[in-house]
C-alpha cells in the first residue's frame, strides 16, 4: 500500500470502520485507529494522518507538530466542523495541509484504499530513483547549470547549502535531488517547514528534550536533527525564523553539537543542512531581520532556481513529463497537448511557477475527453485562477488633500480587486486572504454593492 492511513479521534464511526474493513479486507493492517493523542513517531512509511481538531485533546499544538514535522513521508489532514478560511490558515501554522469535514475524510480514505489496489507499494530504491538528478526537468541553460552543479556536489560531502527561488519553483525537489545524488542517500532526509513551528516549540522539535524537562515530558524525545543523523535536514522557509530560533540554529550548525531541552550534556551530530527561502536573505541581513553569521554559514553553496517565466524553453519538457505522470496516476491513456495550447502555456507569465503548471495539467488530464488538451481546456484555468501580474500592478489609490483613513484604503483596494474578478466574491476573498463573511462586511460598510448597481 503506498500510504498508511492513521486516524486520531472520532472521525470515522465504528459502523463505518466495519464497512471499510469488509470492503477492503486486504488493507486492514494499513489503517490505524487511535482514541488517545499518543505522541506520533514516524517509522519512515508513507502515511496520511487524520486528526480530529474538534477535540481539544487532539488539537494540541505540540501533538500536531510532532506529526507535521515527522518528515516528507507524512501528510497531516485535519477534520473539523469549521472549515473556514480563517480556521484553515490557523491550523496551517501547525502543519495541517488540508481541512476537511468528517465525510470528506472518509472519502479520502476510500480513495487511498482504491488506489492501493491498483498501484504497488513504492520501494526505497524507487523513491531514490524518482528524486535522482534526472528528476530535474528542463533544457534551458539555467537548469543545465543547476544540474551540472548538483553533479559536482554529488562527489563531495558538503555540510550546508542554500536554495533560493520563488514559491513553486521546486526548492523542495532540489533538496531531494541533493540528498539522493550523494553519499547521504542511504540515510534520512527530514523536511521541516520553519513557518509551521511556533517559536516556543522550535527547540524541542529540532533538538528534542530530555525526560522530565517540563511537565508533560514523560519520556525522552528525539529531535529532528537526531532523526536526520547521517542524512539531510531540509529547512524550508528558513527566512521566517525568529531571531531567537536563528541564534539556536546557528550554534548547532556551527558546533555540530546539540543539547536537548532539559539536558546538561551535548551530543555530536553529523547532519547536512539544506535551507530554502523565497526571500531576499541579503536584503534581510541588511535590514537586520536575519543574522549575517547564519546567512554566511548556510550560504556556503547556493543554488538559485529561476522563475518559470524566465525559462519558457523548459515548458514543453515539463508538460511531457507531468502529463505522463498524471495519466499514469489516474489510469488514463497518454494525453498530449496540441501546438496552440503549448504556445499559450509558453507565453503565460506563471506567477505560481512549476506548481501552477502542474495544477493546470492535472486538472486538464482529469477533464480530458479525447486524449488531447487544447486551448479550450486550459484557457479557463488562467482566467478563473488568478489575474495577471500587470493587473496586480494597476491598483491605484487617489489620496485627497485631507488624507485617508485605513478603513477607506481597505475599501478602495477591495473595490478594485472585486472589479478585477468581475465581482466573483469567492475568487476575490481568496486573493485577498480573507473570508467571504469578512468581505461581505467590507462591501456592506462601504456601500459597494449599491455603487456597483448605479454604474
Amino acid at each position: 500500500m503506498p500510504e498508511k492511513a492513521i486516524f486520531y479521534g472520532d472521525i470515522v464511526n465504528r459502523k463505518q470502520r466495519r464497512r471499510i474493513r469488509d470492503t477492503y479486507p486486504g488493507h486492514v493492517d494499513d489503517i490505524l485507529w487511535h482514541d488517545a493523542p499518543d505522541m506520533f513517531e514516524s517509522n519512515g512509511e508513507r502515511s496520511v494522518v487524520f486528526v480530529d481538531l474538534d477535540d481539544p485533546a487532539f488539537a494540541d499544538p505540540g501533538f500536531l507538530l510532532s506529526i507535521s514535522t515527522a518528515g516528507q513521508m507524512v501528510k497531516l489532514i485535519g477534520k473539523s466542523t469549521d472549515t473556514s478560511t480563517e480556521q484553515a490558515r490557523e491550523v496551517a501554522r501547525l502543519g495541517v495541509s488540508e481541512l476537511l469535514t468528517s465525510d470528506e475524510c472518509l472519502e479520502r480514505l476510500e480513495a487511498i484504499l482504491k488506489e492501493a489496489e491498483k498501484i504497488p507499494a513504492t520501494s526505497d530504491q524507487q523513491e531514490v530513483s524518482r528524486y535522482g538528478i534526472d528528476a530535474l526537468i528542463g533544457v534551458s541553460e539555467q537548469i543545465g547549470e543547476i544540474r551540472s552543479t548538483i553533479s559536482l556536489l554529488s562527489e563531495v560531502d558538503f555540510p550546508s547549502a542554500l536554495v533560493l527561488g520563488d514559491t513553486g519553483t521546486g526548492k523542495s525537489l532540489i533538496s531531494k535531488i541533493l540528498h539522493n545524488s550523494g553519499t547521504r542517500a542511504r540515510h534520512n532526509l527530514v523536511e521541516v517547514n520553519c513557518s509551521a513551528i511556533p517559536d516556543e516549540l522550535f527547540e524541542t522539535e529540532l533538538f528534542g528534550h530530555a525526560k522530565g524537562a517540563f511537565t508533560d515530558a514523560k519520556k525522552e524525545k528525539q529531535g529532528l536533527f537526531e532523526y536526520a543523523e547521517g542524512g539531510t535536514l531540509f529547512l524550508d522557509e528558513v527566512g521566517n525564523l525568529s531571531a531567537s530560533a536563528q541564534a539556536k540554529l546557528l550554534k548547532v550548525v556551527e558546533d555540530k553539537k546539540l543539547r536537548k531541552v532539559g539536558s546538561v550534556t551535548d551530543k555530536d551530530i553529523n547532519v547536512r543542512v539544506v535551507a530554502a527561502t523565497n526571500l531576499n536573505l541579503e536584503a534581510a541581513v541588511q535590514a537586520g531581520s536575519f543574522r549575517d553569521d547564519l546567512f554566511y554559514r548556510l550560504n556556503l553553496l547556493t543554488l538559485e532556481i529561476p522563475p518559470l517565466c524566465e525559462r519558457p524553453d523548459d515548458i514543453p519538457e515539463l508538460i511531457t513529463h507531468y502529463l505522463s505522470y498524471y495519466s499514469t496516476n489516474y489510469g488514463k491513456p497518454y494525453i498530449v497537448v496540441d501546438e496552440a495550447a503549448t504556445n499559450q502555456l509558453k507565453s503565460y507569465h506563471w506567477p505560481g511557477n512549476v506548481r501552477e503548471l502542474c495544477n493546470i495539467l492535472e486538472r486538464a488530464v482529469l477533464l480530458s475527453r479525447d486524449g488531447t488538451i487544447g486551448v479550450n481546456n486550459i484557457g479557463a484555468a488562467f482566467t478563473n485562477s488568478r489575474i495577471s501580474a500587470a493587473d496586480r500592478q494597476q491598483l491605484v489609490i487617489d489620496i485627497p488633500p485631507q488624507g485617508l483613513t485605513l478603513q477607506e484604503v481597505e475599501q478602495n483596494v477591495v473595490k478594485q480587486i472585486l472589479n478585477m474578478f468581475d465581482w466573483n466574491k469567492s475568487q476575490a476573498s481568496k486573493f485577498l486572504g480573507i473570508s467571504r463573511p469578512r468581505l461581505r462586511r467590507i462591501i456592506a460598510a462601504a456601500g459597494l454593492e449599491q455603487d456597483r448597481r448605479q454604474v
